[in-house]
């Protein structure tokens, strides 16, 4: 069992690529069959079951002394199930809510943050500002239940705003903020390659150099990758599946 998961230096990072895939071949397929006046409940029973889900799986994987994971919170973090209410929030609010003002998202937010603090302190972690209350894979205070859903809700509803143009506008709507969005499938497809392949070949050089060479080469490559083949895919689509 030992051998049955291990993290590789250029392509884990695609397990969040297999979630996405695996929940677009199921939603469509759970809009189709239920009624279109059932879509709102069943969103609202994805949401809360997620949490629900992950507690489930985190004590499972506790309970197995043999789980090759390196720890409870990965296994959380990576299985399929675990994210759908994420995706059931960015659904409902896209379908279901209307722009939000940015102060109240602001002021959740800040809520959130302190509740993560709040937390660390009561469950005796060290209190580390830089994760803002919510260590790599919300190791403490069982945050892997809850921690995600809170998050969901705040990029939910930030990008509900951007989405209407009322989300600090002049930052949201920059153009080289927008092209970088553009082409940010090719930015995360290849960045961790590129870090293994620069970080072998240029081993012994400054790690801030590294990190100029790494930003550069996976912009210009995922721009190449966008123009030459996203996008002409995407003009596919939009040409055979015009709705």
């Amino acid at each position: 069992m030992s051998s049955a998961y291990e993290q590789t230096q250029t392509i884990t990072h695609f397990w969040s690529l297999a979630v996405e895939e695996q929940f677009y071949l199921l939603w469509p397929l759970m809009i189709f069959v239920i009624h279109k006046t059932s879509v709102k409940r069943a969103l609202i029973i994805v949401i809360l079951s997620g949490p629900i889900i992950r507690f489930i799986l985190g004590s499972i994987v506790m309970a197995d002394t043999t789980n090759s994971f390196n720890t409870m919170n990965l296994a959380v973090y990576t299985f399929t199930l675990s994210s759908f209410d994420a995706f059931a929030i960015g659904g409902y609010f896209a379908m279901y809510v209307k722009p939000i003002g940015n102060f109240k998202i602001i002021a959740f937010t800040g809520i959130v943050i302190v509740i993560g603090f709040v937390a660390e302190y009561l469950s005796g972690v060290k209190l580390d500002v830089r994760s803002l209350g919510y260590g790599n894979f919300m190791d403490d205070s069982y945050k892997h239940v809850w921690g995600y859903t809170l998050f969901s809700f705040v990029f939910a509803a930030m990008l509900l705003n951007i989405k209407a143009k009322q989300f600090f506008p002049l930052v949201m709507e920059n153009k080289l903020l927008a092209y970088l969005g553009k082409i940010s499938y090719g930015l995360y497809v290849y960045h961790f390659p590129l870090t293994y392949f620069v970080g072998h070949e240029l081993g012994d050089m400054s790690a801030y150099v590294k990190a100029a060479i790494i930003l550069v080469m996976t912009t210009v490559l995922a721009a190449i990758s966008y123009k030459y083949l996203e996008e002409p895919l995407l003009m596919k689509k939009d040409k055979y599946f015009p709705h």
